[in-house]
């Protein structure tokens, strides 16, 4: 018998593959949960409370002000399921007039309370369905 055939056979390890970036945050994300229900954090329960309602307002307002951009006056728009009161839900009309913070639609009839027949709402609850036609600033040479 030759010496390879006398050698037990080696345990082959199969290798695992990397942590991807998504398992590594997901295991930074249970640990701070565990954390959380362990107690660990207690002592700064507040502060955290405050900074994810800080972030969450951050993130509300950027997709707040994306959607604005994203209108137009003339701009034919639906009323998503996010609405209320809910019997605006599905409603069609065209935007009228933009500010800073909503869009000011003209239903195609008037509605409950909305007896002028137009709304003002917030730019989250807008599906554009057709875009209307886009006006172009003007340059003016004196």
């Amino acid at each position: 018998m030759s010496k390879r055939a006398r050698r037990r056979p080696r345990e082959r390890t199969v290798s695992q593959p990397p942590p991807t970036p998504s398992d590594t945050g997901q295991a930074a994300e249970r640990m701070l949960l565990d954390q959380i229900a362990q107690g660990a954090l207690d002592p700064h329960l507040e502060a955290l409370a405050q900074a994810i309602d800080a972030r969450a307002h951050l993130i509300h307002t950027v997709d707040t002000q994306t959607a604005l951009a994203q209108l137009c006056v003339g701009d034919e728009v639906k009323i998503n399921n996010t609405i209320r009161p809910h019997y605006l839900r599905g409603l069609r009309g065209r935007i009228v007039e933009i500010d800073n913070e909503r869009a000011t639609v003209c239903l195609h009839q008037p509605i409950g309370r909305f007896t002028a027949g137009e709304i003002r709402c917030p730019p989250l609850t807008l599906e554009r369905t057709k875009a209307g036609a886009r006006q172009r600033p003007t340059s003016r040479s004196h």
